[in-house]
C-alpha cells in the first residue's frame, strides 16, 4: 500500500475512533431512556420500525448520487455535523413522539454516513484490502468505546443525568466532524458515468446479489422481532440499571474488538457464504439467553462470547455485496442491500412491538420471555435461505481487476 493510502487509512481510523467515542456515550442507552419515558411496546416497535426503514429509503437516493459524483467525503462531513446537532436536541424534550422523530432523523443521517464510509473504503482500497480496512475501522471504533462504557458503569448515571450525557455526545461528535476536512482531497469526482437514481433498484438484475439480499433480509425480519423486546426486558423484567447496560456494552465491545483484529488478517481467501451463516447462527443465542435468564449474569456471559459472531457479520455482509458489485456501482449495491434489510427489519420490529403490547396486557411483563423465545426460533428458521446463496471468496492477493470468484 502506498504512503498516501496509508495516511488515508490512518485518518479514517482516527475519525472512526472520535465518532465512536461520541456515539457510545449515548446511543447504547437511548432505547432504555425511551423505555423509561414510555413503557409502550407499540411505541418501541414504531421507533424500531422508523430507524430501520426510513434511513434505508434515504440511502437508495444517496447510493446512486455517490456513484455518480464520487463526493463521499462531502456527504460524510455534512452527515456528521447534522448528527451532532440532533444529539444536542435530544435532551430538550420528554415527549415520546417527538423523541421518536429526533432519533429517527439521526438514524437517517447515520445510515447515510455509514453507506458513504463503506463505499469510500470500496473506492479507495482494492479487493484484498477492503476486509482488513473495514475490520480495523470497526476495531478502532470499539476500542475507543471501551473507556466510555467503563466510565458509564462506574458512574451509573440517573435518567436526568443522561440528558447531560446526550449533550456531551453532541459536542464530541461536532469536534469529530472537523476531521473530514483533511480528507476532502481524496474524493474521486466523476461525470457522465451513466448512473441514475434508479441504479439502486436495477442492481437486483444481478442474480447472485439478489439472492443474497433476499436471504439476508428474511433473516433481518426474524432478527428484528426481538429488538423492541430487549430494552423492555432489560428495564421491566430483569430490572437492569444504566451501569448494567454499560457493563453489557463493555463486555460485548471488548469481545467484538478482539475478534475484529483477528479477522482483519484472516478474511482473504475465506468463504464469505460460510462466514455470513456462522455469524447469523450465533445471533440466535441473543433472544435465547434473554428468554431463559432470571438475572443479568447469563446475559453478561453471552455478551463476552458473542464477539466473533458480531465481528464477522459486520465485515462479511458488506464485503459480499461489494465483491459481487459492478465496479462503478458499489454504493448503489450497498444502498439496495440496506434498503431491503431495513424494510424487513422495520416490519419485524413493528410486529414484535405490537405483539409485546398484547402479551403484556394479557399476562404481564414476564411473558416478554415468550416473545423472545419465538424470535429465537424464527432466527434459526431464517438460516435456511442463507444456505442457498452463492459462495463468494476474495482471492488472496486480488486487485481491483479481479472480480469475486463464484465457488462451484
Amino acid at each position: 500500500m502506498g504512503k498516501d493510502k496509508r495516511n488515508v487509512e490512518h485518518a479514517l481510523i482516527v475519525r472512526q475512533s472520535l465518532a465512536s467515542l461520541a456515539d457510545n456515550l449515548s446511543a447504547p442507552y437511548i432505547g432504555y431512556y425511551f423505555a423509561s419515558l414510555s413503557g409502550s411496546g407499540a411505541l418501541q416497535g414504531i421507533l424500531q420500525m422508523s430507524v430501520n426503514s426510513l434511513p434505508t429509503v434515504t440511502q437508495v437516493l444517496a447510493g446512486p448520487w455517490l456513484d455518480r459524483t464520487g463526493r463521499h467525503v462531502r456527504l460524510l462531513l455534512t452527515a456528521s455535523i447534522l448528527s451532532s446537532i440532533l444529539w444536542l436536541l435530544v435532551p430538550l424534550t420528554l415527549n415520546p413522539l417527538l423523541l421518536v422523530a429526533m432519533i429517527t432523523a439521526r438514524a437517517i443521517v447515520v445510515g447515510v454516513s455509514g453507506l458513504a464510509l463503506t463505499a469510500l473504503v470500496g473506492e479507495l482500497f482494492p479487493g484484498d484490502e477492503r476486509g482488513r480496512v473495514l475490520s480495523y475501522l470497526n476495531a478502532a471504533a470499539q476500542l475507543s468505546a471501551l473507556p466510555v462504557f467503563a466510565a458509564m458503569f462506574f458512574a451509573n448515571p440517573s435518567l436526568e443525568t443522561m440528558k447531560l450525557v446526550f449533550t456531551a455526545s453532541g459536542v464530541v461528535s461536532l469536534a469529530a466532524s472537523t476531521t473530514w476536512f483533511a480528507l476532502l482531497g481524496v474524493e474521486r469526482r466523476r461525470r457522465g458515468n451513466g448512473v441514475t437514481l434508479t441504479s439502486s433498484l436495477l442492481v437486483l438484475r444481478n442474480r447472485v446479489f439478489a439472492r443474497f439480499a433476499v436471504a439476508t433480509s428474511i433473516y433481518n425480519f426474524a432478527m428484528a422481532i426481538a429488538w423492541p423486546l430487549f430494552p423492555l426486558a432489560q428495564r421491566y423484567v430483569l430490572n437492569m440499571s444504566v451501569a448494567d447496560l454499560a457493563l453489557l456494552n463493555l463486555l460485548s465491545t471488548s469481545s467484538t474488538m478482539v475478534s475484529q483484529y483477528a479477522l482483519a488478517k484472516r478474511i482473504n481467501g475465506r468463504s464469505l457464504k460460510k462466514l455470513v451463516i456462522v455469524s447469523r447462527a450465533g445471533l440466535v443465542m441473543f433472544p435465547t439467553v434473554y428468554a431463559l435468564s432470571h438475572d443479568p449474569l447469563p446475559i453478561f456471559a453471552w455478551q463476552l462470547l458473542s464477539g466473533p459472531f458480531v465481528a464477522i457479520g459486520m465485515v462479511a455482509i458488506p464485503l459480499y455485496a461489494m465483491e459481487v458489485a459492478d465496479p462503478e456501482l458499489k454504493a448503489s449495491y450497498l444502498s439496495t442491500l440496506n434498503l431491503l434489510q431495513g424494510i424487513s427489519a422495520s416490519l419485524g420490529s413493528a410486529l414484535g412491538g405490537f405483539f409485546t403490547d398484547r402479551l403484556v396486557r394479557s399476562a404481564g411483563w414476564e411473558e416478554v420471555r415468550y416473545g423472545l423465545a419465538l424470535s429465537a426460533a424464527l432466527r434459526a428458521a431464517a438460516l435456511i435461505p442463507l444456505l442457498t446463496i452463492h459462495d463468494v471468496k476474495v482471492p488472496e492477493g486480488s486487485r481491483e481487476a479481479n472480480r469475486a470468484k463464484l465457488v462451484q
